[in-house]
């Protein structure tokens, strides 16, 4: 049950627009409450549809063309709509453009200019300029649309959790953000970068997100930060346990809490006695509640989307929030899409890596319905 509005020196507005209520704090911060209403049935509010495919399809003629796919290491999409590929297996970059016909390829396995050892990722940067990370060189590598180097730079970060794919994103201001490779997943460190003349990268300062001890940290059910750049600077933030996620300033304010009144599942009973004796811990060191998101990011149009596994089908749903924390609705998507690489959300559609029964990968893109 909802409380009612009540009268309080910390509360300078809180009004209600049908099931979202808007608390006004008088720090300034706004915090937004989504009644999660009781579904009739199970489908989703909106479903996304598939508008282009990338791939050679099951049963095509075999061959090494630019549309077979080995192992994907990240995508880029620009502001004109090419899409950037790399391919892991090549160690190259191949480009497509906006209706999915193949413009060129670029890159290779090798130590010179251009070239890669261990391709693991892409980023498209406001300034033109496509970034790829080479994690066995330690270095990345700027090139322009058309896939001539500007600049090989050192990665200044050192290696000792290495992730498993490059994750970065970026805002229209031109930062790019990473999670800090130097301290373990749990513990909430975003590096801030800021891309210098040369192309290289350059540390400007590292956000703290609020984080809880190590604890148990290889438990699956173990706390886990979730984060992502907004297009306007801000970091949004949040945990896999919870549908609570909070906007922060660049200078570090929260400015902004929303919430969708979902229960959580709690981690109880004979299932969290058992998953202790698994682990050989004790129980009353398992987590309160288990994880219910697996990511969270923030679309070139300022959405927030919410990656729920457990909802229906084995990939889950999204869950979809306005840049005011207003909940839009759940989203299905017509395919599974891969969280490594990373999708790229972009104005209105998301572009990412899916695969058939065959094992065939595809580079899909999907376009979101108006849900304003």
């Amino acid at each position: 049950m909802a409380a009612a509005p009540v009268s309080s020196a910390a509360c300078d507005a809180f009004t209600r627009d049908y099931d979202i209520w808007v608390d006004t704090l008088s720090t300034g911060m706004v915090r937004v409450y989504n009644r999660d209403l009781l579904r009739s049935s199970p489908e989703p509010d909106f479903v996304l549809l598939e508008e282009l495919r990338l791939g050679q399809l099951t049963g095509g003629p075999a061959g090494e063309g630019p549309e077979v796919f080995g192992d994907l290491a990240g995508l880029a999409v620009d502001e004109a709509g090419r899409i950037y590929v790399a391919d892991r297996t090549m160690q190259d970059i191949r480009v497509f453009d906006p209706e999915g016909s193949f413009l060129r390829r670029f890159g290779g396995e090798g130590d010179g200019p251009g070239e890669f050892r261990g391709l693991a990722g892409l980023a498209w940067h406001a300034s033109g300029i496509l970034l790829a990370m080479d994690f066995d060189a330690r270095r990345v590598t700027a090139f322009d649309s058309i896939g001539a180097v500007l600049s090989t730079a050192a990665h200044h970060q050192a290696t000792l959790n290495l992730p498993s794919a490059w994750r970065t994103e970026s805002d229209t201001l031109g930062f790019l953000y990473e999670r800090d490779w130097d301290s373990p997943p749990w513990a909430g460190l975003v590096v801030r970068h800021r891309v210098l003349a040369d192309m290289s990268l350059a540390a400007v300062d590292t956000i703290a997100l609020p984080t809880r001890e190590a604890n148990f940290d290889t438990i699956p059910t173990s706390w886990r930060p979730l984060w992502s750049a907004d297009p306007d600077g801000s970091i949004w933030h949040g945990n896999i346990g919870r549908f609570r996620f909070f906007k922060a300033a660049v200078r570090g304010d929260t400015t902004l809490a929303a919430e969708l009144r979902r229960p959580t599942p709690r981690l109880e009973g004979r299932e969290r006695d058992s998953l202790g004796a698994a682990w050989g811990l004790p129980s009353n060191a398992l987590p309160r509640y288990k994880p219910v998101l697996r990511s969270l990011h923030v679309a070139r149009d300022g959405r927030l989307w919410v990656w729920n596994p457990h909802v229906h089908r084995t990939w889950g749903r999204w869950e979809v929030f306005a840049g005011n924390g207003y909940h839009l609705g759940q989203v299905a998507t017509p395919v599974l899409l891969a969280a490594v690489p990373s999708p790229v959300f972009g104005h209105g559609t998301i572009t990412g890596v899916t695969e058939d029964s065959a094992g065939v990968k595809y580079v899909v893109r999907l376009r979101a319905p108006e849900m304003d």
